[in-house]
């Protein structure tokens, strides 16, 4: 095989190989973009949120507890069980 050929024939299997690759690349952006994913800010966020809920549910229950057995003590009985 002549040099002319082997230097044609690389030259065409990178033009392959380009359009391979850039074919690869288009098929992963659409595969990425049909992924349900959130910036880091918008993560950090919901964190933050779901922590001040967390604290926010703790009160609300120890309060709810605290009325219970004040309940129970003016009945003059054992607080419900949970």
């Amino acid at each position: 095989m002549s040099a002319e050929k082997l230097q044609q024939l690389l030259s065409e299997l990178q033009k392959q190989g380009a359009v391979v690759t850039s074919d690869l690349r288009d098929a992963l952006a659409v595969a990425l973009g049909n992924l349900p994913l959130v910036s880091q800010h918008e993560f950090d966020t919901q964190v933050e949120i779901l922590r001040r809920t967390r604290e926010k549910l703790a009160r609300v229950e120890a309060q709810v507890e605290t009325l219970e057995q004040a309940l129970a003590d003016q009945e003059g009985k054992a607080p419900p069980a949970d």
